[in-house]
């Protein structure tokens, strides 16, 4: 097991018995494919993940996530296992932050070692409308044609995305991204998406198109790299 699980774990127990009242919230997601920077990570299929997460009055939280995936043609479908300890807070009334700590496990897998990895994410956000993100691995694993799998490298990834409220519950939304992966192959890829989405009590529906470039299609397992439409359906609970 990798060495950051077990502290994780162990603070993600420990965070709601903070001397804080805690939210507790989750969700349940259905959709098309499960993209990960522009790049599907279940073999194009369709994929339900399920979240669950605790917020404390001092900005710490907590969440747990999982996914069904499958990075290749010839792997059984299993579980994507992520857990988030994190934090919080307001920089003005415009501005607010986030810092969080995430492990990434596929234990059942056959190639655990390729799921595995950590990122820490500093998200940035303008009024719930722009948002931008930086992410950093320390450890990425990540298979090429041309370069077979490359080990336990580090990869940043950026973003910026923006979302504009539409009437009758509708939003529109879009977004661009740059995942550098020059420490495992001497390159990256950019991304993007644009899409519509509707929200009604506790559910939220989304369609988009989203672009890798040509370099992901280099950069990832063959046929998982494509543009393609994305169709999500989440209930929060």
């Amino acid at each position: 097991m990798h060495r950051w699980f077990l502290p994780l774990l162990c603070a993600l127990v420990a965070l709601p018995a903070l001397p804080a009242a805690p939210q507790w919230g989750g969700s349940v997601t259905a959709s098309s494919n499960y993209l990960q920077r522009g790049v599907s990570r279940n073999y194009n299929d369709p994929a339900l993940a399920a979240e669950l997460h605790v917020q404390l009055a001092g900005g710490a939280f907590a969440q747990l996530w999982s996914s069904s995936t499958r990075l290749r043609e010839q792997d059984p479908t299993t579980l994507e296992l992520a857990g988030t300890a994190g934090f919080n807070g307001r920089i003005d009334a415009a501005w607010s932050w986030t810092a969080s700590l995430t492990h990434y496990e596929a234990p059942w897998s056959r190639y655990a070692a390729s799921y595995r990895y950590d990122e820490l994410t500093l998200d940035l956000d303008w009024r719930e409308h722009l948002l931008l993100s930086v992410s950093w691995s320390p450890d990425t694993s990540r298979y090429a044609p041309d370069y077979g799998f490359m080990l336990r490298r580090h990869a940043t990834a950026w973003e910026a995305s923006y979302q504009q409220p539409l009437a009758a519950g509708m939003h529109a939304f879009g977004g661009v991204g740059y995942y550098d992966l020059s420490a495992l192959f001497g390159s990256g890829y950019w991304y993007g998406s644009a899409g519509l989405g509707w929200s009604w009590r506790r559910w939220q529906a989304d369609l988009s198109y989203v672009l890798p470039d040509g370099a992901a299609r280099r950069l990832s397992y063959p046929g998982a790299a494509r543009r393609r439409a994305l169709a999500t359906l989440s209930v929060d609970f």
